[in-house]
């Protein structure tokens, strides 16, 4: 059976995954082509003055915050795997959280709180004493706040690894006579870099594709370089430089990922074993975790909440809602209309993988995960430029039908294309995940019995395949509901959404205002995220 599906007959499943990685791949062709266009001035200039500022900001900012949630997600993983706790389950679901507010909206936060006549120096006035003067519009606070709402993807990562790892490993190490922190710093580590290095790369690339909160601060990246650039000198060739530049860090990026998860996977070949009872951890790390899970939530979750309740109710009487209906209306139609796209596309091209095991489908599959390891601002110049051609060759067809020069450009349908490709890699990955485990042995039966390929595919494969599907559904509804710069640069003319307003307001020193719209968008996302572990946790028993 498996070498009748490997043979070399192509399958109308061949024909439509290979014209969906045909559109993901276009859009970065037509970048390359720009490329050997002349250089302007503006990018000359950059090139002399500007570029090595740019590339040490990036840098350190992916440094230092990857450095800092490394350390809070080991600790947080390690806790919740390694040892019991009193309400476990509400401990990750609230460590969890910080996930649902983007780092922008933090930013904005954590602005209003520090700055001068802000939260704390009223505060500070009201109890008779001396404000402290904060300069978080810095380096150090973008880390700061950038470390409080990406932990969560480290956290998460790494303790899928600890939960999987052989009970016996701590039980030999004590008895060679090691202490609970060699058998930790000496085995455990060694053995789980693959995992951290993989949810560290995860919080690098997620730097790397913020605008909001470092164009807020005022700290000069590629992101905002490239937005400048584009927006601000009307130079789409040295923003497309800019990208390309942005782009050979990304690709180093992930060369070290590979590097470390290839080196790591001999150590994880015998870790399928799961770490058994949860033992009481000793008074001192129990004093250790509460302390600093406390403060980590204070800061991560409950602050920025608490703070964004507050201005919501003091601009509650001046904020205009009358459009709030269209805006909520235009984010959830786009969120799920990209969430459906994705979870199609992912189900087709996992299915043709798993099908037709070959060089063309792994590749296909890599593809398809390329775009979330792309920041956005490069996706936006790949797809704008691409569009702008398309329509371009088009013009004719335009004309006969009565439609503007612009028709594709200058629609929604350009920016749902784009949120595509940035998030395909979360709908696949989880998609594909499902239909690993599946494999092929329903699949054969149900042909063996002679029902064809799609009664196979409905009655069979996808019941199957459902829980995949749903969470692959949520992470990526709730990724899209949160993207600020895709939304913001690719947005037909009058086309807002919760995120674009949200930066609006904030752009605009109305941070109160903005705070009702921030709330909607954590409210939305956290219900999501919820549900999400809800299911996890039901499926697993």
């Amino acid at each position: 059976m498996r070498n009748v599906m490997k043979g070399r007959r192509i399958s109308p499943l061949h024909v439509i995954a290979s014209i969906i990685i045909m559109l993901i791949l276009l859009p970065s062709l037509m970048i390359v082509i720009r490329l050997f266009q002349p250089v302007t001035e503006s990018w000359i200039h950059i090139k002399t003055y500007l570029l090595k500022d740019y590339l040490i900001n990036s840098i350190t900012l992916i440094f230092l915050v990857g450095g800092v949630t490394c350390l809070l997600g080991i600790f947080f993983a390690w806790s919740l795997s390694r040892y019991k706790w009193k309400y476990t389950k509400t401990l990750e679901i609230l460590l969890f959280l910080p996930m649902a507010i983007p780092p922008y909206i933090g930013g904005y936060v954590y602005g209003g709180i520090f700055t001068s006549f802000g939260t704390l120096h009223r505060i500070m006035l009201t109890l008779g004493l001396k404000p402290i003067k904060i300069d978080i519009l810095s380096m150090g606070g973008a880390v700061f706040v950038f470390s409080l709402f990406l932990m969560p993807y480290v956290m998460l990562v790494t303790k899928g690894f600890f939960n999987r790892l052989p009970k016996n490993i701590e039980e030999s190490s004590r008895l060679l006579g090691k202490s609970r922190f060699q058998t930790f710093y000496k085995i455990i580590l060694p053995m789980s870099r693959g995992a951290i290095i993989g949810g560290v790369i995860l919080v690098a690339l997620e730097v790397l594709n913020d605008y909001g909160l470092v164009k807020y601060f005022g700290i000069p990246t590629f992101s905002t370089a490239i937005y400048t650039t584009w927006f601000g000198l009307s130079d789409v060739d040295g923003a497309i430089r800019l990208a390309s530049s942005l782009m050979i860090i990304v690709i180093i990026i992930l060369l070290v990922e590979q590097f470390f998860r290839g080196r790591g996977r001999l150590s994880q070949a015998k870790a399928v074993t799961d770490l058994g009872t949860k033992k009481a951890a000793p008074i001192g790390y129990k004093i250790l975790f509460y302390i600093v899970g406390t403060i980590y939530l204070l800061l991560s979750l409950i602050i920025p909440v608490a703070q964004l309740i507050h201005w919501s109710t003091l601009a509650k009487d001046t904020v205009v809602l009358r459009n709030l209906d269209k805006i909520l209306k235009n984010t959830l139609i786009t969120a799920i209309i990209v969430t459906i796209v994705i979870i199609i596309c992912s189900i087709i091209i996992g299915n043709l993988n798993r099908l037709h095991s070959g060089i063309i489908t792994k590749i296909y599959a890599r593809i398809v995960i390329v775009g979330y390891s792309i920041p956005a601002s490069i996706i936006a110049i790949a797809v704008l430029v691409f569009f702008i051609a398309a329509d371009r060759s088009l013009g004719g067809i335009y004309g006969f039908f009565g439609l503007k020069n612009l028709f594709l450009t200058s629609s929604v349908f350009m920016l749902i294309f784009a949120l595509t490709i940035r998030f395909m890699a979360i709908g696949y990955n989880s998609v594909e995940s499902g239909f690993s485990k599946m494999g092929l042995k329903y699949y054969e039966a149900s042909k063996l019995l002679g029902k064809g390929e799609w009664h196979t595919f409905t009655k069979v494969d996808l019941p199957i395949l459902k829980p995949a599907i749903i969470s692959a559904m949520i992470l990526t509804f709730v990724d899209v509901l949160k993207e600020l710069p895709l939304t913001l640069i690719l947005r037909p003319f009058n086309f807002d959404t919760l995120a674009t307003k949200v930066y609006t307001y904030a752009n605009d020193e109305m941070i109160h205002e903005g705070s009702i719209y921030a709330l909607m968008i954590i409210g939305v996302s956290t219900l999501a995220l919820v549900f999400l572990l809800g299911f996890r946790k039901e499926k697993a028993k």
